[in-house]
């Protein structure tokens, strides 16, 4: 693998507030709701209340069902960073990130749990993936715990936080496990990551034609007699439609599956990131070993994006046509990177019209 190069993880800063190291602030950043959310769901919750008191015509009726069922499925997506975003609020990330070593616990029967211990210290929560990185390179990173017990946990190549909580329990380490990835297309983790990236988005494709469909029907409602509530109920749906996306990623996800399934081991490619400017690509400019080229990440992952940055290396679990599939060894994520040899020397990557209305802010990665 990689002919025995030593693998480079992305890692917080350990010198400065773990609020002030960037890949924590990119974390902070994505948890963060946007002004556009904020708006989108003051007017779809004020055109649903002032549907009860509009004359009921179909376009308006039509509009209060919709409204409803719209403001029933947003608020949920309003909870998804609540606990990045306590974090920052109960001063747990004003100390900085300390490395500390550390093993997994076993699993006692019945308790679905994670918890780690550090030396004298447990800490319990949910981590996902962060329970495998433990267990590989035996550290993580930790603020806290606080007076309440309360602390955050990070692991190397990933800027997702957990929140934690100190347990008085006692436990056995887990075994380590193997710290060298083999081939990915043997690895299970990349397979299973595959599989709910293609649930996804074949269930972007079936609500872009739900919504095609809807917006379609309230038009048709609204026009006559006129309904104003069920053409703002439209106007907020169609932001959310986008089927030049829906069609990429389509194309994109049947490209990394063959990338990944060619694959023999994972490829370190020396990569420098372009200073990120709005209305731009996220992209970079790799030495692949056929050369130069530019390197477009077309729906970047901030984890992945954040490794590159912190370590200027791209590592490739295979490549098809013109795209790579980059991730991080050990680890279940995949983006698609989009080569493009003859664009080496660009100093930028515009996107196209479509592509700036939802776009990612990536201004803290490191220039």
């Amino acid at each position: 693998m990689a002919g025995g190069l030593v693998l480079k993880y992305l890692e917080p800063r350990t010198d400065v507030p773990a609020k002030d190291d960037w890949s924590t602030r990119l974390a902070l950043a994505e948890a963060r709701i946007g002004l556009e959310q904020r708006l989108i769901t003051v007017v779809t919750a004020l055109t649903f209340v002032a549907t009860f008191f509009l004359p009921a015509t179909p376009g308006n009726t039509a509009a209060r069902i919709v409204l409803g069922v719209h403001v029933l499925l947003a608020l949920p997506l309003l909870l998804v960073h609540r606990s990045e975003r306590r974090m920052l609020r109960r001063g747990l990330l004003d100390e900085p990130w300390r490395r500390v070593p550390a093993d997994v616990a076993q699993r006692p029967e019945n308790d679905y749990a994670d918890r780690l211990l550090l030396g004298g210290l447990v800490l319990k929560g949910a981590f996902n993936d962060l329970a495998d990185v433990v267990r590989s390179r035996r550290e993580v990173f930790v603020c806290g715990p606080d007076a309440r017990g309360r602390a955050v946990v990070r692991g190397a190549g990933s800027t997702s936080m957990y929140p934690a909580e100190v347990d008085e329990g006692e436990y056995s380490p887990a075994p380590p496990a193997d710290s060298e990835p083999g081939r990915p297309r043997d690895d299970e983790r990349l397979r299973d990551g595959l599989r709910l990236t293609g649930s996804f988005v074949h269930l972007s494709c079936v609500l872009t034609v739900l919504g095609v469909v809807v917006i379609g029907v309230l038009v048709a409602l609204s026009v006559s007699p006129l309904a104003p509530a069920g053409l703002i109920a439209a106007a907020l749906l169609m932001p959310g439609l986008s089927p030049f996306k829906v069609a990429e990623a389509v194309r994109r996800q049947r490209h990394l599956v063959r990338a990944v399934a060619e694959s023999e081991e994972w490829t370190p490619v020396p990569t420098e990131l372009l200073p990120w400017r709005r209305g731009h690509h996220v992209a970079g400019i790799a030495d692949l070993p056929g050369g130069r080229a530019l390197v477009r990440f077309p729906r970047p992952s901030p984890d992945l994006v954040a490794n590159i940055a912190g370590t200027g290396v791209m590592w490739v679990a295979g490549t098809h046509r013109d795209t790579a599939a980059v991730g991080v060894p050990g680890r279940r994520e995949l983006m698609s990177a989009v080569v493009l040899p003859d664009r080496a020397a660009s100093p930028g990557d515009p996107m196209p019209w479509w592509r700036r209305l939802r776009q990612t802010d990536f201004s803290d990665l490191p220039t």
